[in-house]
């Protein structure tokens, strides 16, 4: 299949020229944050709705990665087009054939922020403010790790989730033994036995991580659920999504806030 070569060879390489791109349309709100991160927001000129840019700010919001149109992008005139990788495998090949450079963000895995985030520098030609973004990405909390399950939209993030990121600079680890998302399950989650529990709720704001009362009574009316430790001790707490969650440097925010429920855990 032509599409899955492109994927798999120098098709998904960062790509960059003499100049750097002054044109940018994201496909991924992840990838956006980490291009307003690296300072490249001046020249971002079409994003999705759900990506974090000031209201103000002039990029049209009419990328959707799952039903995407080539005319409505090209009347944007990108030099650059950042895309997920499993949003639709065809749609890269569509912008190349097109004339359009792109970037095929990397696939998930607990390093994949760092990989895009090093990509994005160099297509950008932003790598010393990408070097500087890694160094805290790929920090590593000097303390005993603790379990922490994120839940969110029904999934629980696990080790090989981009998650980790985050949780790793706070001196948390997902409990599950493997799997990047797995579908919310009563009996893995009492194998699991973690620590504390992050309910994440899908909003554009970025709130506290704070209790979550009414969390943790739905979760102790579960008859195999509600005798874990965290119930007990009332270690469930609450996150909005915002941009902090998303996969980009957005979580070195998240990872900010986790630091300090790390520190009043028990």
């Amino acid at each position: 299949m032509r599409w899955l070569w492109f994927l798999c060879c120098g098709y998904c390489a960062v790509v960059s020229g003499a100049e750097p791109p002054q044109r940018i349309a994201s496909y991924s709100p992840g990838a956006t944050q980490t291009l307003w991160d690296l300072g490249c927001g001046p020249q971002l000129v079409a994003a999705t709705r759900w990506c974090p840019l000031p209201p103000t700010h002039p990029a049209v919001r009419n990328c959707d990665a799952f039903n995407p149109d080539l005319e409505t992008l090209l009347q944007t005139k990108p030099d650059l087009v950042i895309v997920p990788r499993l949003a639709n495998p065809l749609w890269a090949e569509r912008c190349s054939r097109a004339g359009l450079k792109v970037l095929v963000l990397s696939a998930e895995g607990p390093d994949s922020i760092v990989r895009d985030l090093e990509r994005l520098g160099e297509a950008t030609q932003q790598q010393a403010k990408a070097k500087a973004l890694r160094s805290q990405l790929s920090r590593v909390a000097a303390i005993r790790p603790r379990t922490l399950l994120v839940i969110w939209d029904g999934m629980m993030a696990g080790p090989d989730a981009y998650t980790a990121s985050a949780l790793r600079q706070a001196g948390f680890k997902s409990p599950l033994q493997a799997g990047t998302w797995v579908k919310l399950d009563w009996e893995i989650l009492v194998q699991a036995n973690p620590d504390a529990i992050l309910w994440v709720e899908s909003k554009p704001e970025n709130t506290p991580i704070a209790p979550a009362q009414n969390r943790r009574k739905e979760l102790s009316e579960i008859v195999v659920v509600k005798e874990l430790k965290c119930i007990k001790a009332s270690q469930v707490y609450g996150t909005t999504s915002g941009s902090h969650w998303l996969p980009g440097t957005g979580l070195i925010l998240a990872a900010e806030k986790l630091a300090e429920l790390h520190k009043s855990l028990p």
